[in-house]
């Protein structure tokens, strides 16, 4: 009976113990906030048909991320945008985006993407008051009052506070590119009869080009 008592310890013991990515310029938990000041915070967004291909952008966001240097797995945050915020170039086919058949703006005036856990972390550098890598987000992607997991690429660079970094803000820096695509029908956007499909793409491919920091 001490034998086998024995092995099953010695079994516990040798399993392997995940660890999860640390990252040596980012020390401990840092709460990272979006931030104009250390670059033009932007979300776009493109639409592509038979018919055409609509672009469009929005820039009223705002959000904030906890990053964790010892554990970036364990990164979490949320980023919302105004719908009202998002323009096409053209003011008619915004009317027509924010009415009730699309995004129905008046009853969901946001978007959203609440960051659960990073995965496949890559790092290609992590030295010299500098860190940069790759990662997949796992979230929670908000829109038209339905939520819905979704993965997105992401590209995470951080730089630690400088002299020549405080001239613009104060904090380290973060900036953060991310991409991934939503179906519509997930969603419940209809549109008019006929036009998703022909006129307006039925996944529509998301891109964004974040920036904040730490105060």
């Amino acid at each position: 009976m001490k034998l086998l008592l024995y092995i099953s310890v010695l079994a516990f013991f040798s399993l392997p113990i995940y660890a999860g990515t640390t990252v040596s310029v980012i020390y401990g938990k840092k709460t990272v906030t979006l931030n104009d000041a250390v670059g033009d915070n932007i979300i776009k967004f493109l639409s592509t048909a038979p018919v055409e291909n609509i672009e469009g952008n929005a820039k009223d966001i705002q959000g904030k991320c906890i990053l964790d240097g010892d554990n970036l797995e364990n990164s979490s945050g949320n980023i919302s945008l105004q719908v009202l915020s998002m323009k096409t170039g053209l003011s008619k086919r915004d009317e027509h985006m924010y009415a009730k058949d699309w995004l129905d703006a008046a009853s969901y005036p946001t978007i959203s993407f609440e960051l659960k856990k990073l995965a496949n972390i890559k790092i290609s550098k992590s030295e010299n008051g500098m860190a940069e890598c790759t990662a997949i987000a796992d979230g929670s992607f908000t829109m038209h009052g339905i939520s819905k997991t979704i993965k997105a690429t992401i590209y995470i660079k951080y730089v630690n506070e400088t002299d020549a970094t405080r001239k613009k803000a104060p904090g380290d820096f973060v900036m953060i590119k991310a991409s991934f695509k939503v179906p519509l029908k997930d969603f419940n956007i209809a549109g008019k009869q006929g036009i998703i499909g022909s006129k307006v793409g039925e996944n529509i491919e998301i891109t964004a080009n974040l920036f904040g920091s730490t105060k």
